[in-house]
């Protein structure tokens, strides 16, 4: 079976060097794509290179330090990828922007003769704001799910 969207893919990512490091891939859809959890964006260098080829296959793969990547095995898995990597990605934006907010106020707080003068951050009243951002953005992708 040749490799697709939707396929578990089990490659030998080699050096050259000659040293090798064994990977598990899901290639999806670019919204749902999490690298982290093994799940590769379909639109990604190596999920392009990937795409058409079978197990047993060894393709040159001539990125950073790598040479080749040698594909072990191939498995269609239909329906075991959801939104929910999305989802989760979106939220971990949202906090992260939340994060730098009260980060740069802090950091703007703390700066000693800004023409300014004292500056004091409420980190109830961010950390509040942060919440409501937050369930609103819960809401809103809850909506737009339905």
């Amino acid at each position: 079976m040749p490799i697709e969207s939707g396929c578990r893919v089990v490659v030998e990512l080699v050096e050259s060097t000659g040293e090798f490091e064994r990977r598990v891939f899901t290639i999806v859809p670019t919204e749902q794509a999490d690298f982290k959890t093994g799940l590769l964006d379909e639109s990604a260098p190596l999920s392009r290179v990937l795409v058409g080829h079978f197990a047993g296959q060894t393709i040159p793969y001539r990125v950073g330090g790598l040479k080749e990547v040698r594909i072990l095995e191939v498995q269609h898995i239909p329906g075991t990828t959801s939104g929910e990597a999305a989802d989760k990605r979106r939220a971990d934006v949202r906090k992260a922007e939340a994060q730098s907010e009260i980060t740069s106020q802090m950091i703007f707080a703390s700066a000693r003769g800004s023409k300014w003068g004292n500056y004091e951050v409420d980190m109830d009243k961010l950390l509040e704001e942060d919440k409501k951002k937050e369930e609103e953005a819960k809401d809103k992708d809850r909506s737009e799910s339905k």
